[in-house]
């Protein structure tokens, strides 16, 4: 018989000590950011016998490696590891009784003047590869530099009085790019070019153990404005990118209208990304990574392709991860294939791929196909609708519809449209 199994796998100083820490150890929580912070491990444990506060005592600086294993995990034999990275021990605690601790640790450099040491510095003639090349060998680790196109070059950028860590995140940040270090790696990426790249995975709704889902109007644009003065000419000079009446509004130092253009479209993709977020907790998925994207399906309307901002992992009792997520694009046609395969499983559609392929055919034609999935469940096998007028009625006062004249006006502008309000109509009447 299987038995679904995971496991924290972790070296200490160099040396392992998986089976050493065998019932002290009662979680771990591994935190993945896709940028803007490190990620984090944090290891609490049962001190029963006092070895964490004598021989054991950890000491802030010590390096530690993880790893989560899973066992027969989703079918026998399916035995997985996700490389949770390189880390450096910087706060740790205890309270008793009965006397336990908390071990935290970040995914930092040795070199703690990465993140301590504040430096002044003027680059000149440089590109953002060259300039974090530079600053990770400063700390002793290498750059993973994953951006498509032409080189980003800056004629003059002042380092002032800033920690290298601080300074390359806000340089990044400026150009459009997300900074993060993991593994002993800075890995510099393009956040948007990542939203275009093809989903991860799928999570379905049984998958779902809770969530919660926000979307606000509120700091999001349409476009955005950049002023800046040409350093030749003192002339000032206005950049726009975008219409509407949301305008991000900026001002400040660019080389000239490329570069003006390019940090006010980071800035408005910046503050438009997360303006409608989902969060959730399911149960552990070592093939899910911060910065991949995934598609959320069986959620009616809140389903779609989402940008992956953090992974929480807990190893403990059981394996949990908890997403903070931002939507990339609704009504994708996985979301509406799985809609689709869902209607046909309880006998509402014959054929669901005659439905992804004419989805678009008829406007609101995604949103009326995923609140039918959303609402009918079970098929209550009722036959008494015979007509389009009575599937409306039906339909509206059961939700999943609330404007019934326009799809009688609407019924017969695709083949089987008429079948398939009636057949759904009938699958919520007994």
């Amino acid at each position: 018989m299987r038995t679904r199994r995971a496991e924290t796998d972790l070296t200490w100083n160099g040396a392992a000590v998986t089976s050493k820490m065998v019932g002290y150890k009662a979680t771990v929580t591994y935190t993945d950011a896709a940028s803007g912070e490190a990620d984090s491990l944090e290891i609490s444990i049962n001190d029963r016998d006092r070895q964490w506060t004598t021989a054991w005592m950890p000491k802030t600086g010590d390096t530690l490696t993880a790893a989560i294993k899973v066992y027969d995990w989703e079918r026998e034999g399916d035995n997985r590891t996700l490389d949770c990275g390189f880390f450096i021990l910087d706060n740790y605690s205890f309270s008793w009784w009965p006397m336990t601790g908390t071990i935290s640790a970040v995914s930092v450099p040795a070199d703690s003047a990465f993140r301590a040491t504040q430096r002044t510095k003027t680059w000149e003639k440089a590109t953002l590869q060259a300039i974090g090349n530079e600053i990770a060998a400063r700390a002793g680790i290498t750059l993973a530099w994953d951006v498509e196109g032409d080189p980003i070059t800056v004629e003059s950028v002042e380092q002032s009085e800033q920690t290298d860590c601080e300074f390359y995140m806000s340089l990044c940040e400026e150009y459009g790019l997300s900074m993060k270090v993991y593994a002993q790696k800075i890995v510099v990426y393009d956040r948007e070019q990542y939203k275009e790249r093809d989903v991860a995975g799928t999570i379905r709704e049984s998958e779902i153990e809770s969530g919660s889902w926000n979307t606000t109007l509120d700091g999001t644009y349409t476009g955005g404005e950049y002023t800046y003065t040409d350093p030749n000419t003192e002339e000032e000079i206005k950049v726009t990118v975008g219409t509407g009446t949301r305008i991000l509004k900026q001002s400040g130092k660019a080389d000239n209208k490329a570069d003006a253009e390019r940090k006010i479209t980071a800035a408005v993709a910046n503050a438009n990304h997360g303006a409608t977020t989902l969060s959730l907790t399911i149960m552990g998925r070592p093939d899910l990574v911060a910065s991949q994207c995934v598609t959320v399906v069986g959620i009616g309307r809140l389903s779609g392709k989402y940008f992956i901002d953090s992974i929480t992992h807990t190893v403990g009792g059981g394996y949990t991860m908890d997403l903070e997520l931002s939507l990339v694009e609704a009504m994708t046609e996985e979301v509406i294939k799985d809609a689709t395969e869902r209607l046909a499983a309880v006998g509402v559609m014959a054929s669901p791929e005659y439905w992804v392929a004419h989805y678009q055919d008829v406007a609101n034609l995604d949103g009326l196909i995923l609140n039918m999935a959303t609402r009918i469940k079970v098929n209550l096998g009722g036959s008494s609708i015979t007509t389009v007028d009575d599937a409306l009625d039906v339909l509206t006062r059961t939700g999943v519809i609330n404007s019934p004249d326009y799809w009688a006006s609407k019924h017969s502008a695709l083949a089987w449209l008429d079948t398939l309000l009636i057949s759904a109509a009938n699958a919520l009447t007994e």
